[in-house]
């Protein structure tokens, strides 16, 4: 047996993870195949193994209450959907999500008083987008505030080429771009930064966003959105800045895109 304390404890803790199973499938190996040749090895698992049949013989066991008992078979019982229901989720992320859920209940109330087009429900994969990105902090697929690199890495990924107005001297720094699905379709997002806040422009096909050149402004789900067109694609607007930026950013990213396509009268 050997005398250095230190080495016996090491021993010991390292034979009882194995005997519960808390080494990795590397260390098991290592584990199994010192100890054909180490005696501190071989006495820790002996006198591990001892211990535990001697707990196993002589610990008292006691039941649960059949009240806890009740309560785990209530909670395994299957529950009535809800609609209102929030899952569970890490702390952090969870409390996040609790914002944004409030905001989308909100949102709809306030959406719903100010009335909206048909096609919002067209509309809601963008909404429903823009709130995972601000959940995950990763709003886009390819990070530059260079639009010669976000203009083509968008554009190899889709048909309708997407127009990348530099908007930094305004106060509205490009961040980048991801490619968001609107009808099964994918379609161009740019990612734009307001201090710490995030505002995404999707470029649509003509009529899959605003049927006129017309700024259309709306709330849905608890976040502002800007809806328009010009002669060859559609666009919306969505952030969660207070409405009076978001109409200095569109009247920026309209005379950016097209000089000729400025903002019309509300």
């Amino acid at each position: 047996m050997i005398d250095d304390p230190q080495a016996r404890r090491a021993a010991l803790l390292r034979a009882q993870a194995a005997m519960d199973g808390e080494l990795d499938a590397a260390n098991t190996l290592a584990f199994e195949r010192d100890l054909t040749t180490d005696e501190s090895l071989q006495g820790a698992q002996v006198s591990g193994e001892a211990l535990r049949k001697t707990v196993r013989a002589h610990a008292a066991r006691e039941s649960a209450p059949e009240a806890l008992r009740a309560s785990v078979l209530a909670l395994a019982k299957p529950q009535p959907a809800s609609r209102w229901t929030l899952p569970l989720a890490p702390r952090g992320i969870g409390l996040a999500a609790s914002f944004v859920a409030i905001a989308f209940i909100a949102g709809f109330f306030l959406g719903s008083r100010k009335g909206g087009s048909p096609d919002e429900a067209a509309l809601r994969p963008l909404i429903d987008s823009f709130a995972r990105a601000q959940i995950a902090g990763q709003p886009f697929d390819v990070a530059s505030s260079d639009r010669h690199t976000v203009k083509p890495w968008l554009a190899s990924r889709l048909t309708l080429g997407a127009d990348v107005p530099d908007l930094a001297d305004v106060g509205f720094p490009l961040a980048g771009g991801r490619v968001d699905i609107v009808d099964r379709s994918p379609v161009a997002t740019l990612v734009y930064r307001r201090r710490e806040h995030w505002i995404d422009v999707s470029e649509l096909p003509l009529g899959g966003g605003a049927s006129t050149t017309k700024v259309d402004d709306s709330m849905l789900n608890g976040f502002h959105m800007r809806r328009w067109r010009d002669s060859a694609r559609a666009y919306v607007a969505i952030s969660d800045i207070d409405a009076g930026e978001l109409e200095t950013f569109v009247e920026a990213f309209r005379r950016k895109s097209n000089p000729t396509n400025l903002p019309t009268e509300r």
